[in-house]
């Protein structure tokens, strides 16, 4: 499957986790931090690409916090084959 999640207009983590969870369902249990994000990845057992789109915007309004999702991204994909992540602005 592929997603393509539209960050134009996001400007803090709690605007993140409504653009993803538009797209992505999100577990009932989901705890809304980079921490759930990198279980819930981490456990998808089926070939996904997820790509982020817009991202400059979101990078100049909250630059730490998507800097750790890249890493968390990265991470993601060292630990889980059957996922990708792009990143695009």
């Amino acid at each position: 499957m592929k997603y393509e999640i539209n960050l134009r207009g996001v400007y803090n983590p709690d605007d993140f986790y409504g653009v993803l969870g538009e797209q992505i369902e999100l577990p009932e249990y989901f705890g809304y931090n980079l921490d759930a994000l990198h279980d819930m990845f981490t456990e998808i057992g089926t070939d996904m690409e997820i790509r982020f789109v817009g991202v400059a915007e979101a990078e100049v309004m909250m630059s730490r916090y998507m800097r750790n999702l890249k890493r968390l991204c990265s991470d993601v994909e060292k630990e889980n084959p059957h996922l990708k992540f792009v990143f695009e602005d």
